[in-house]
Formats: structure tokens, C-alpha cells, sequence
């Protein structure tokens, strides 16, 4: 069977147990779990509410996730994030 690359590489990445978070990706992960919205991760990191988004986008697509909950409570199962 043959797979788009993307597919491939994201089906491959889920199989080894996803890419390691960059330490932004974690810190952005970590102020979601703690309840803020993007506008308030941007203030807080001093960066745009675009690069939070993309940030996330990343840390969902690593977590093999669809959204910020999931991402947040994958990320407690795996031991990358604690309560």
C-alpha cells in the first residue's frame, strides 16, 4: 500500500511513540492545562496569538490529538505533563 509522505510520516511518529515536545511546545502545553486561552499564552510568553496557534497545531499533531483537551490529558497519560 502506498501513503501520501505525510501521512506516512505522521502514521510512522504514532508507531514510535510520537516526537519529542521542543521545550516552547511544553510550555505552551503547560499553560493550556492550566486553563488560558491563546491571547493569554501569547501576553504571557510575549509572543502572537498566531504563533501559540501554530505552536499547538505542532503539539497536536506530535500528541496524534485534535484538540486542546486531548492534547492536555494525552500528555498527562504519557507522563509529559503532571497535575
Amino acid at each position: 500500500t502506498v501513503l501520501a509522505a505525510p501521512l506516512a510520516a505522521k502514521l510512522m511518529r504514532q508507531v514510535r511513540g510520537g516526537e519529542q515536545l521542543t521545550p516552547r511546545e511544553l510550555e505552551v502545553l503547560r499553560l493550556v492545562a492550566r486553563g488560558l486561552s491563546n491571547g493569554e499564552i501569547a501576553s504571557e510568553l510575549f509572543i502572537g496569538e498566531a504563533t501559540v496557534k501554530t505552536h499547538l497545531l505542532h503539539v497536536f499533531d506530535k500528541l496524534g490529538v485534535s484538540d486542546r483537551t486531548a492534547a492536555v490529558t494525552t500528555a498527562m497519560q504519557r507522563g509529559i505533563l503532571t497535575a
